[in-house]
Parts: structure tokens; sequence; C-alpha cells
């Protein structure tokens, strides 16, 4: 799929122009070398041994790599795990192997050792061969000093496929920082390159980021959100760079890449970079909106396309990676805290939303292994909220947990359901199972409790919702008319909560011959 159409690019607005203008001064000689000052220096990282030890060392030993370098590579990319990647950014090959070999990198460097390209992507000791050998020639053509970890500079900045200044020095002086070159990262950067890639202008303050947290890297790969209630931002896409985080937020502030999101993740939680205003329309995803694939939410936006009224959060990594680091998961759950508290977007999974999700013909991030329920949990309790579902699958359970007997039945029937779908069961006078919502509180608080259900000509006109403290005292029983009030969150009212796990009890009984309905609980 092209770029263009994948993407739902427009040409630059006239704030991208002039961020392209800023940017072509990092290719200007500004200052002589003497007057640059050095570089942010990222912390050295101090490597535990690995499994990939061995296949560093080796490679080195056949190729005349570092091993030390070869290992920091792989860390910075894609921190030592054996990737399958596919493509999430468009215009970038998807990356393979624990040293994230692309395209035509991927080619060459099996060639020069000998081995297949199916094997480069699949084997590790080939896929760290390849890489070596592919880093020896650069490093013969270049005519380094082999022994000189710093030397290696250059050639690390080529692996990067970086072409944005400022983004492949903060490559490499990432990877040199890794692999612990002589004299640190202003080193590794190597003569005279401050002079031809100045230090990046600090933006003024009218371009400074939307969340506290972010640095602000301007792209010029942006619009504006359509007129209306459909440019108004209502939901947040999750996506994954296929890639690390200094690749990810250069080729997404590349104007050749025709791509952008509106902030980028780093692997460890410690940077955020915010590329696009929230007030304009970033292009990272492809698809026009279609409801169905979405629990029928916001069904208004039919054929809208999608980054009118979304915000796009990349993280770096992969969407074929086992887990994900909770430092990375914990800052990104800060970060989109702060974008529905300040948009108004609901935290539950029809908002924040997988792009695979909203376009699953071509795109799977943030993959399968992504911890919907914990997130949605993080952001949730990041917010001051605990969200108890009907739906196991949906809760965090160190937090929330539900319980029911068999005759309460999930159901997607009935439209504005929170989370999966609903539970629904008949009532009667000797009904004594109800379901239960629990929540875990660490210290006693004044709580406000909401509730959800769908309505319908069948439900209960007095649905019994009991609130039970930890000390198992009822603090409270409200009666709702479920015939009406369907799809959005009731507040039962307020009580004071001891330290422990509270209920929210849906009861059963009543007349016979009418629905209760549990959704959900929140706790705020």
């Amino acid at each position: 799929m092209r770029r263009s159409v994948a993407f739902a690019r427009r040409s630059p607005s006239l704030l991208g122009i002039a961020v392209l203008a800023l940017a072509a001064c990092e290719s200007s000689p500004v200052r002589p070398p003497e007057e640059c000052p050095p570089p942010a220096a990222p912390a050295v990282v101090a490597l535990p041994p690995g499994p990939y030890d061995p296949l560093y060392a080796a490679a080195a030993a056949e190729f005349g790599v570092p091993a030390a370098l070869l290992r920091a590579i792989a860390h910075v990319e894609t921190r030592e795990q054996m990737v399958r990647g596919v493509e999430e950014l468009g215009g970038r090959p998807a990356a393979f192997g624990v040293m994230a070999l692309r395209g035509e990198a991927l080619r060459q460097g099996a060639a020069a050792a000998g081995v297949s390209v199916r094997d480069a992507q699949d084997r590790a000791a080939a896929n760290v061969r390849a890489a070596a050998a592919l880093l020896a020639g650069w490093a013969a053509s270049a005519g380094i000093d082999r022994s000189a970890l710093d030397a290696w500079s250059a050639v690390v900045g080529r692996y990067s496929g970086i072409t944005l200044a400022a983004g492949r020095r903060a490559y490499v002086a990432e990877v040199m920082a890794a692999a612990g070159a002589p004299g640190g990262p202003r080193a590794a950067l190597g003569a005279g390159d401050c002079t031809k890639n100045p230090p990046p202008v600090e933006p003024p303050p009218a371009l400074s980021p939307d969340y506290v947290g972010a640095l602000f890297r301007p792209s010029p790969n942006f619009d504006e959100r359509r007129a209306g209630a459909a440019g108004i931002p209502r939901m947040v896409i999750i996506h994954t760079c296929e890639g690390a985080y200094t690749g990810c937020w250069s080729w997404l502030d590349s104007p050749e890449s025709e791509v952008s999101a509106h902030y980028v993740v780093r692997e460890d939680g410690g940077e955020i970079s915010q590329l696009v205003r929230e007030a304009s329309r970033a292009w990272h995803i492809g698809a026009t909106y279609d409801c169905a694939l979405n629990a029928r939410a916001e069904c208004d936006l039919n054929g809208v396309q999608s980054n009118h009224f979304t915000i796009g959060v990349e993280h770096a990594g992969y969407a074929s990676q086992a887990t994900w680091p909770a430092a990375q998961l914990a800052a990104s759950a800060r970060l989109v805290c702060d974008i529905t508290r300040r948009q108004g977007i609901p935290r539950d999974g029809q908002h924040i939303v997988a792009h695979g999700q909203l376009q699953p013909y071509n795109r799977t991030d943030p993959g399968p292994n992504w911890p919907w329920a914990r997130y949605l949990g993080m952001i949730q309790r990041e917010c001051g909220e605990l969200v108890a579902d009907d739906d196991a699958a949906q809760d965090d359970t160190a937090w929330v947990r539900v319980s029911a007997s068999a005759a309460w039945t999930a159901s997607t029937d009935a439209a504005g359901y929170y989370g999966g779908g609903y539970r629904w069961a008949t009532s009667g006078a000797g009904a004594d199972d109800p379901l239960v919502l629990s929540f875990r509180l660490d210290e006693p608080a004044r709580r406000t409790v909401d509730v959800r259900w769908t309505a319908g000509e069948n439900r209960s006109p007095a649905a019994a919702f009991v609130v039970v403290g930890a000390a198992a005292d009822t603090l409270g029983r409200v009666t709702v008319d479920q015939r009406g009030g369907g799809g959005e969150w009731r507040t039962l009212g307020s009580w004071t909560f001891p330290a422990g796990w509270s209920r929210v009890l849906v009861s059963r009984v009543g007349p016979a011959g009418v629905v209760v309905v549990a959704d959900a609980a929140r706790i705020r």
C-alpha cells in the first residue's frame, strides 16, 4: 500500500513548511567545532550477561567487529529479542532478528555472511553473523581503525538507516554508550560531526508540548483535522513502531516518510517525544472508521478517515515481542491518562484502541501480547479510577474482579456496553446469586460508585445494586430503572470505604418476567 493512501497524507501545512526550514539548519556549519556544546549524553548502560553473548563473540572473531558493539546495537534495536517484524511506519521495511536487519541491509548482510535471507531472518546465529558481516564490509570501505571502538561511530550511524541528522546523532550516542566507547558519546560522534550537524534549536514557547513530560520534536507531516464533531479527538490509537525509539521518531519527523504520530514512548519509559500537536491531524492510520470493528461505538463516525478524530501513540518495540517493559507501560499510561483527561476521552476499550483493531486488513500492532487489561487498568488508576467489568478477561485482577453464577448469560446483543459485552439474568423472588464486581483499595477513602447497563423494554424497572464494604457491611442499596439510561455511567452515590476488597452486587431479586443487566462498575 502506498504511504499516501495508508496514512491519508496531505501536503504539509504552513507550519510544517516552517519546521522544514528549521530542520534545514541542521546541515549548515553555523559554528566552529570548538564552540559546539557536547550532545546530551545517555547514561552508560551496564548490560548483564545475555543469551546471545556467545553469538556476538563468535561473530566478532570471524568478522573483526567488536562483540561489545554487536551487543550494543542489539540492545538498542530490539532489547536483544528475536523479532519478526511487520510494516508499521510506511516506507520502512520490516525488521528481523536480534539485530533488526531490514530491507537491503538484510539482503547484503546475508550475502556477505554466506547465509540465506530466510536464515538471517529466523535464526539468531545467522542474524548476528549477517549484521557483523555487513558492519565489517562498511568498516573496510571507510578504512577505520577497527581496534578503536569509538572509530566505529560512522559505521553505526550508517547501520541505523536514519537520515535525520539529529536522530542519527542520538542513535550513535545511545549505541556507543551501551558499548562503553572510550570518551563516551561525545567521542563516538566522530570528528566534525558537530559542525555539520549542530544541536537542534530549542522550539519556541508556542511549540511547547501538550504533554508536560514530552520532548517536542516537531514533524512536518500533519495537517488540519476535519471541521465539526468528526474532527474532535475521541479516541487514542495504540501503535508499535516496529523498531527502536530513535529510529521511530526520526522517521516520523522526516519529510520523506510522509507519516507521523502525535507521540512516541521509549522502551524504558524514560523519554516521550511529541511530534504533532494534538489539535492537528497526524498521519498514523490509513483506515476509515467502521464501528463494527469497535463494538458499535461511535457509529456516527462511520466513513470518516480515522486520523481526523484520533490521537496516535507509538511505542518503541515490535508487535511480535513476547513481553512489554513495565516502565514503558507505566509511562504510556501516564501519557494516555493525561490525554484522555484533557480531551474528555472515555478510558475504556472502545476509546483506547489498537491500530490493528481499526485497520485489520494490514496491521496487527500492538500485537497479541500487549497486556490490554493491565494497561487500561493502569491508565484508569493514573486518573484516579478503578473499573470492574463483567468479563474477567477485561479486568486487571490485582485490583478488580468479577464473580457470577451460571444464571448470568454473557451477551453483546444490545449496543452501549462497556468492555467486551455485558451479562443478563432473569429476576425472581428467591434469586440469591448476585453478580459481584469487586475492587481493592489500599487505604480507606471516600469514593463515588458509578455503574452501567444496557437498556431495553424487557429490563427491570427496579434493578437493585448493593454496595458492600471490605468488612462485609452494607453501605448502600440503590434501585435503578434499566428500561432506560443505558450505555453510559450512572452514579449510585458516594461512601467511605475501608481498605481491602469492597463489592458492588447486582441483585437478581425482583419480580419474575424481567431481566437484570450487569455491565461494569467504576470507583472514582
